[in-house]
């Protein structure tokens, strides 16, 4: 049953981080670079979490071989990815608004000499 809502709740929180990366790609707030970085990432986090033995193979093989965590890592990637993603979108709309006013300043001036 925690392995369905993981999946829902990882499925969930990549179609939100896509669609909202390529809302910002239409609107010319993000770059193509960023939106094929970002969609790549979430894919991944996707087949992870729809096939949690990979998570546990990786740590049996890289971590001292403690499996069976594969689920609640995946989880807490999943979140921690999508906060990282969130704190992307929001730093990349501020330096887009603070340059939208530098140059509005700059103009105004170059107005006044």
């Amino acid at each position: 049953m925690v392995l369905y809502a993981v999946k829902i709740f990882s499925l969930l929180l990549a179609a939100i981080a896509i669609s909202k990366s390529y809302v910002d790609f239409r609107g010319r707030r993000e770059s193509l670079q960023m939106f094929v970085f970002w969609t790549a990432t979430w894919a991944a986090i996707v087949l992870l979490s729809l096939y949690p033995p990979i998570v546990d193979v990786l740590i049996e093989r890289f971590g001292s071989g403690r499996a069976g965590l594969g689920t609640f890592f995946g989880m807490g990637l999943v979140f921690l990815f999508f906060v990282v993603y969130r704190m992307y979108v929001k730093l990349e709309r501020i330096e887009q608004k603070l340059t939208k006013t530098i140059q509005e300043i700059a103009l105004r001036e170059w107005d006044r000499k």
